[in-house]
């Protein structure tokens, strides 16, 4: 059975878990290294991961399957846009995807932005990632005109959440 929650304060070594799988299946859709997050310290993982679990600025969510983490997605609040959330590291297990489990995070996420007042959702992802840009269009996601990515390789898509 499929279970969707926000990160708990004390489990980094679940996060730990889930980045690094995605990380090694997936190196090429994010902006950090499998490299780097091997270096990353105990005490490093333990604050990003609580950090994620409490507070209305930044959120993680994670995907368990069979007592066994198979997705997970992030969103924080841009500074000095009170009301604009950026989504980060979305990944799910390849056993997993086409199954909802992406959309399944993805609604977590966004019911926890509109709780705390976010009203559009951003999210940049690899021009040559067809699979994930296919899921955020069908997901509502359209091409954020007023927006530049940090990367030329990268298309910024918005989704208007407010209610």
């Amino acid at each position: 059975m499929l279970s969707i929650r926000r990160i708990r304060t004390g489990e980094a070594a679940l996060f730990r878990k889930v980045r690094l799988a995605a990380l090694r299946e997936s190196p090429a859709a994010f902006g950090s290294t499998l490299s780097d997050a091997l270096e990353r310290s105990a005490d490093e993982w333990r604050k990003q991961t609580d950090t994620a679990a409490e507070g209305p600025d930044r959120a993680m969510y994670v995907a368990i399957q069979n007592n066994s983490p198979v997705g997970v997605a992030r969103i924080f609040r841009v500074e000095g846009r009170p009301d604009v959330g950026e989504l980060l590291s979305v990944w799910v297990a390849p056993e997993s995807r086409g199954d909802g489990t992406a959309s399944a995070l993805l609604d977590a996420l966004f019911f926890w932005a509109q709780d705390n007042g976010l009203q559009t959702i951003l999210a940049s992802v690899r021009k040559d990632n067809a699979r994930a840009l296919a899921f955020y269009r069908k997901y509502g996601f359209v091409a954020a005109a007023s927006e530049t990515p940090d990367d030329p390789d990268e298309e910024v898509l918005a989704m208007d959440i407010a209610p």
